[in-house]
């Protein structure tokens, strides 16, 4: 069962694209404004990856991934235990594990045969092969990736260093999230000082470097409020329409996160190219180092889950579903059975003759088959057996590398925290993906490297699924029970299914793509008369297909970073000494004080949060009917 929407013929000519540094959305071009390719017929179409920050990919089916039955899921909830198990990757073609994790999959509580457990231990080996090479797993569709090895412990360790140093030395970290009651906080904050249209200043003609980005402060001219977009009410995602307490756009007029760029360099390894926001260029270049290396760790395992936004036909069901069938009712439980009352109404009576079918009937449940593996990358082509009963595809897959060494990267980097006391020892957040679409965000990269006393944090997920193969599952007229029972779901209720979770452990990456909704579920304290704290590094890829306004056209806007400029370069630095007196009393101007950003920050946070509103009910827009 194969994802119906192909999406790949936008990027046969991705190389081709011309890269215009100073047109970019909301500079020079219409905010909602993409690039377009023409297919192999000659039809032209967005040359970006699908996301579901946008409703046209949700309406258009670029989102949905093959829909699992419950047993597929729990098949999934099993290689999730296994693969979290140290150096699963080497263990599972020892017979004795193998064997010993069968038996343990089939006398979980879980609903697993043995087709099913002999399916999870093949899947695994052949996953094995793809660790062994790339450092990652996928289990779920999309693919959200995992890795417990892409960044060593060393770097982990550094990464805990540059914390407790930007912790004493930033001023601002001890502003705290607006609406999570002090718990949440940003160690580098993304919204604080980003870009303000009708405030920022921005370079129309040439571009920042990382060395002299603190000699651009307060250059350039003050970029306009963008147009209203073509996009209209009518639109957006129906369910959107019918929502007259929803006003947000999928545009921000007011705030974009600024991202940096990064080059590709001669060794093979991504450099940073231009300042971070918030992290200071000189005064922190060796975090840059760190961050950098990080990143760097983490560009096969990003390769990994971008590959199918670009090869939707990546993502496959592991059991197929064809006919509703149930097991005999015996004769005693069906004399049981609801008969329609005086005066009933039709309806009520149907109502509860299907609750008691639901409470009565077990259908029969489909099962594995063997397994056989799908989008194989061509390096593992000769590793496979040759007596395989089908053909397999090989995967189209993406590589930053060659795909976009020309081109350039631009990515969004933040550290941030949780805070967590015993007066208050829980935390959650809601479902969300990164960013607006002014951020054009592909993929995020969360690596958890501090945890003090704390449970270990789990991120789940959701997305939307394909539900036209439901519409040719054989069934009787009206009968839905297979549908609840098998797949989890509910005819005229959202096309949405929950596929899993993984625990965020320490050193853990999880990579998650934008067409995934995710969560952290409510995790605690361990001890709960002690306070903790939780740390995590984020990596927010911007679509590669596009370019936006980033601190390669911003120059900095932080009013401290023009006094710490005055001291570093004495005379040299007059001229931006002259500007920060200028500012220092806040005539809203560029550069910003920390009191003036603050406020901004609110309001893009709060802006965030209501576009998190928007797009759950975007993505809640497809609802199965059959």
């Amino acid at each position: 069962m194969f994802q119906n929407p192909g999406h790949g013929e936008g990027f046969l000519n991705v190389s081709k694209n011309v890269d215009f540094r100073f047109l970019l959305p909301g500079f020079g071009r219409p905010l909602d404004w993409a690039p377009f390719e023409k297919n192999i017929y000659g039809v032209a179409s967005r040359s970006m990856f699908p996301t579901a920050a946008d409703d046209r990919d949700i309406e258009n089916g670029y989102t949905e991934l093959p829909v699992q039955t419950l047993r597929e899921m729990a098949m999934v909830a099993v290689m999730e235990e296994i693969t979290d198990v140290p150096e699963w990757w080497k263990k599972i073609s020892d017979p004795k594990f193998a064997d010993e994790w069968k038996e343990k999959a089939m006398n979980s509580g879980r609903d697993i045969t043995q087709n099913m457990a002999e399916w999870i231990i093949d899947e695994l080996v052949y996953k094995a092969m793809i660790y062994e090479r790339f450092h990652s797993v996928a289990l779920y569709n999309g693919d959200i990736t995992k890795s417990d090895t892409n960044v060593p412990d060393s770097l982990i360790q550094s990464l805990q260093s540059a914390i407790k140093v930007l912790e004493m030395s930033h001023e601002e970290l001890q502003f705290y999230h607006p609406r999570t009651r002090s718990k949440q906080r940003d160690l580098l904050a993304m919204t604080l000082y980003p870009l303000v249209y009708g405030k920022s200043r921005i370079l129309p003609d040439r571009l920042i470097g990382l060395d002299d980005a603190l000699r651009h402060a307060g250059q350039g001219e003050v970029i306009p409020v963008p147009t209203d977009t073509g996009i209209t009410r009518e639109d957006m995602a129906w369910r959107v329409r019918a929502r007259a307490d929803i006003s947000k756009k999928p545009f921000s007029k007011l705030f974009q996160i600024l991202p940096s760029d990064w080059e590709l360099g001669d060794d093979g390894r991504w450099h940073i190219a231009t300042y971070i926001n918030n992290l200071h260029p000189v005064k922190h270049r060796d975090i840059y180092k760190i961050i950098e290396d990080t990143f760097n760790c983490l560009v096969p395992q990003f390769n990994m889950t971008i590959t199918p936004l670009k090869d939707m036909l990546h993502s496959r069901a592991r059991i197929e579903y064809h006919k509703a069938e149930y097991y005999p009712v015996s004769k005693e439980v069906a004399q049981q059975a609801p008969q329609i009352k005086p005066r009933e109404a039709q309806s009520e009576f149907e109502e509860r003759y299907e609750k008691w079918r639901m409470e009565h009937y077990r259908v029969i449940q489909p099962d594995a088959g063997k397994f056989i593996p799908w989008a194989v990358p061509p390096c593992l082509m000769s590793k496979l057996p040759e007596d395989l009963p089908s053909a397999v595809r090989i995967e189209q897959a993406v590589d930053l590398n060659r795909d976009y060494k020309d081109r350039g990267l631009q990515v969004i980097t933040r550290l941030l925290g949780v805070d967590l006391t015993p007066d208050d020892p829980y935390f959650q957040t809601d479902w969300h993906v990164e960013g607006q679409m002014n951020e054009h965000i592909c993929a995020a990269a969360f690596i958890f490297c501090e945890n003090e006393n704390m449970e270990v944090p789990v991120m789940e997920f959701r997305n939307i699924v394909e539900t036209a193969i439901l519409g040719e599952v054989e069934h009787e007229p009206n009968d839905f029970i297979w549908l609840r029972q098998v797949y989890g779901m509910d005819n005229g209720e959202p096309a949405l299914q929950r596929p899993g979770s993984i625990k965020c452990t320490l050193g853990r990456t999880t990579i998650i793509p934008s067409t995934v909704q995710h969560r952290i579920t409510k995790f605690e304290l361990s001890d709960k008369s002690k306070p903790g704290r939780t740390r995590a590094l984020a990596f927010y890829l911007v679509d590669p297909n596009i370019r936006i306004v980033s601190t390669a056209n911003i120059p900095p806007q932080r009013l401290d970073w023009i006094f710490d400029a005055q001291a570093e370069e004495g005379d040299l630095a007059k001229p931006m000494a002259q500007l920060a007196v200028d500012n220092k009393h806040e005539k809203g101007d560029m550069p910003m004080s920390l009191k003036e950003a603050l406020g901004i920050r609110v309001e893009a946070l709060n802006e965030l949060i209501e576009f998190t509103r928007y797009q759950h009910v975007a993505f809640e827009s497809n609802v199965l009917m059959l």
